[in-house]
């Protein structure tokens, strides 16, 4: 082995040490995001708690207002403050959307060296998440188990937060998930999907979504389903190139054992494709104007 491929590798080991020991390389939520979503675990909490939290931040009530009327929430009625947005989605509705208004602004970097057009990690980010749950939907999640989905499906490449700054201008990344991340390992010393297992951890996300990032043994039954659903909605999301530059998007990877996990034969696929690509549209629509 050479000198250069031993410095290679020291400084692979070097980068990786730094990102595993320094927490503060990891973008922090709002210090009210972190309240609120706190909150939200908590049994005893109420509605009206919630609404005398976020009620000092007008933006934010603003944006999420604006989101939960859209065509993609699809409500019969106009809903016009937090607590009745909490008694129509529910804590877990509320928890996935105080996220995607949270880490809206956390995906705007640039994010060419994956392939990624302006703004087109969140653009991807949304259309996994809304299409993860309308799969959860369709194939009897529990709501709190279909939300699991989503925000699994929002957050599943946050972890190129962390490995963005490391890659710089390189060359861009472009090929199946396999190949980018053996890139990652390659180049920085972990992939974005390990580090987005230290992302949710620092936030102290609730231990049902971070364990579908860890993937223990003990929580397998639970989160294979929801994996699956993020799985091929994400593969669903390639095919369609949402968020990508043109020619950059990985190819659409539809996993077998995904299909089986969650019920679905070639027909109920094929029917629920249309449906979800539709859904994809609906939350890009609904969920840009937190990019913004």
């Amino acid at each position: 082995m050479t000198r250069a491929t031993l410095n290679l590798l020291a400084q692979r080991e070097t980068t990786r040490r730094e990102i595993l020991n320094k927490s503060d390389l990891i973008p922090p939520l709002p210090d009210l995001v972190m309240r609120l979503l706190g909150m939200l675990n908590e049994p005893t909490t109420e509605p009206c708690d919630l609404e005398a939290l976020v009620q000092n931040d007008q933006v934010l009530v603003a944006k999420m207002l604006a989101t939960v009327n859209s065509a993609f929430y699809g409500l019969n009625r106009p809903i016009r403050t937090i607590k009745e947005a909490v008694m129509v989605l529910g804590f877990r509705g509320v928890r996935s959307l105080v996220l995607a208004t949270s880490t809206a602004r956390l995906m705007q970097r640039d994010f060419r060296v994956y392939g990624h057009e302006p703004l087109g990690l969140w653009a991807h980010a949304v259309v996994v998440a809304a299409g993860a749950r309308r799969l959860a939907t369709a194939c009897r999640f529990s709501p709190d188990d279909a939300e699991v989905a989503f925000v699994t499906g929002l957050l599943h490449d946050i972890g190129k937060l962390l490995l963005v700054a490391y890659l710089g201008d390189a060359q861009p990344m472009h090929g199946a998930l396999a190949d980018v991340c053996e890139q990652e390992r390659r180049r920085v010393g972990m992939d974005h999907i390990e580090a987005g297992g230290l992302v949710v951890a620092r936030w102290n996300l609730a231990p049902e979504i971070r364990a579908v990032f860890q993937r223990t043994d003990a929580t397998a039954d639970r989160t294979s389903r929801v994996t699956a659903a993020v799985s091929l909605a994400e593969a669903l999301a390639h095919e369609i190139g949402t968020g990508f530059l043109p020619g950059m998007q990985p190819p659409g990877e539809y996993v077998p054992g995904d299909f089986a996990a969650l019920g679905l034969d070639d027909a109920r696929w094929s029917s629920l494709r249309a449906e979800l690509a539709k859904v994809m549209d609906d939350a890009l629509a609904a969920f840009r104007n937190l990019g913004s």
